[in-house]
């Protein structure tokens, strides 16, 4: 069963605290907190996207577009979102190459002259499996990692930038 792709704060005091300091953090200092977590999460993310990625379609699609958007409150991990895979949207691909497709399944088309023809899907997309192939297994594994990293970047941003007020 997949994760709902959340951490809990009742279960540690440490990320409560973490959360309490960053939410009263001054206007400038949370820009650099979500400057220097996206610097950090990002790659750390797209790393293992990339890594579950076992064919080139999935690759394109689900990793390359792999992205890291960070909020006040919120670390959002999101794929498929931007680019184009030979004209067409990623986003449009993005549900058959994370869960598969049946190979059987008919699709509809038009030719270049018109005309409306069915053909099978074939095997471009892996079987169908429920729980996802790339990006929600990464997603559920990397998430106690980003809230890390995350943590991290809290910790050092601000003691960095109390060392500029107090020196």
């Amino acid at each position: 069963m997949m994760s709902s792709g959340r951490i809990s704060l009742l279960v540690s005091r440490d990320l409560q605290a973490i959360v309490t300091v960053a939410k009263g953090l001054p206007r400038e200092v949370a820009a650099q907190l979500r400057k220097h977590t996206r610097r950090v999460v990002e790659p750390a993310f797209r790393e293992e996207v990339t890594g579950r990625a076992g064919t080139r379609l999935e690759r394109r699609v689900l990793a390359d577009t792999a992205r890291v958007s960070v909020r006040d409150n919120n670390v959002v991990l999101k794929s498929a979102t931007v680019g184009k895979v030979h004209g067409t949207p990623a986003a449009e691909l993005a549900g058959a190459a994370e869960f598969g497709m049946n190979p059987n399944r008919p699709i509809r088309q038009r030719s270049r002259k018109g005309k409306v023809y069915t053909r099978r899907a074939g095997a471009a997309f892996r079987a169908p499996k429920r729980g996802g192939y790339v990006f929600h297994p990464a997603v559920s594994d990397f998430i106690a990692r980003a809230a890390a990293l995350w943590a991290q970047t809290v910790y050092r941003t601000t003691a960095e930038e109390f060392e500029k007020v107090t020196s």
